[in-house]
């Protein structure tokens, strides 16, 4: 049997990164989006507390993994992955979340060989899912004899409002267009680079096409501060270069200027 991957990746204003593979990083105030190969899914967690713009973003990004995959080091991770699955945090009350919800932990507790710190990587038979309990509602009391039902009004019937396919509803996300996607992510790496600058104030840009998009090396005289991918407006960073230890800095002053540009 071949072997499986399982990989985490938190998505925060358009930039994802890997994450342990640990239940703990399914936080209520983090989105993840989770490379299941053992169950062939997308599993992409909403915690309850994330706004719908980073919501409807990251549904995006999460389907533009499926089939594709995403590339780690030698790895393509997902790329026989067809379906994805949404966790809402915030209903997990729903039997059907809850379900899907089951189905990533019971995931995330298989015995796997990590890779990078990240990468769960998985050999023979997972242990069996678990049963799920069924339960059934309490019956309501029966009427007491002394009782009567009173007649109500006839109630007029809901008119139902017609709406058109091309509609988004609350549980569709409209695409953007392929331009749209790509501006945006040239938008991300520009606030980045003005990030980087705040701490090397001499950088030097360069540009190189790859297979899922641009990848962008930032140097100065000293050599490489960091490479990153752009690809469907989203940006992801090459964890070979960390800024030159500034990266807990730099990565938290781009995020708070692409959430106070709604980016």
């Amino acid at each position: 049997m071949a072997d499986k991957f399982v990989l985490l990746l938190e998505f925060s204003s358009g930039i994802i990164e890997p994450l342990p593979l640990s239940t703990e990083t399914l936080a209520q105030d983090r989105i993840v989006i989770a490379i299941d190969e053992l169950k062939e899914r997308v599993w992409l967690w909403q915690g309850a507390t994330t706004s719908l713009v980073e919501r409807r973003a990251a549904q995006r990004k999460a389907r533009s993994l499926v089939s594709a995959g995403y590339q780690l080091g030698p790895y393509r991770i997902g790329r026989d992955v067809t379906d994805i699955e949404i966790i809402d945090g915030d209903i997990l009350d729903d039997p059907e979340i809850k379900g899907f919800y089951d189905q990533l932990l019971h995931t995330l507790k298989q015995n796997f060989k990590i890779t990078d710190g990240v990468l769960g990587r998985f050999s023979g038979t997972p242990s069996p899912p678990p049963t799920p309990v069924a339960t059934s509602l309490p019956p309501s009391p029966a009427p007491s004899s002394t009782q009567t039902t009173p007649t109500l009004p006839a109630q007029p019937k809901p008119v139902q409002v017609q709406t058109t396919p091309s509609e988004p509803t609350s549980e569709t996300v409209a695409p953007l267009p392929t331009r749209e996607l790509q501006d945006l992510g040239v938008i991300r790496v520009g606030i980045l680079i003005s990030s980087v600058l705040d701490y090397f104030p001499m950088c030097y840009v360069s540009t190189t096409q790859i297979e899922e998009g641009t990848r962008y090396t930032l140097e100065d005289p000293d050599g490489i501060i960091c490479q990153l991918d752009v690809s469907q407006g989203s940006v992801h960073f090459l964890k070979r270069y960390d800024f030159r230890g500034k990266r807990s800095e730099i990565l938290s002053r781009l995020r708070n200027r692409l959430a106070a540009a709604s980016l």
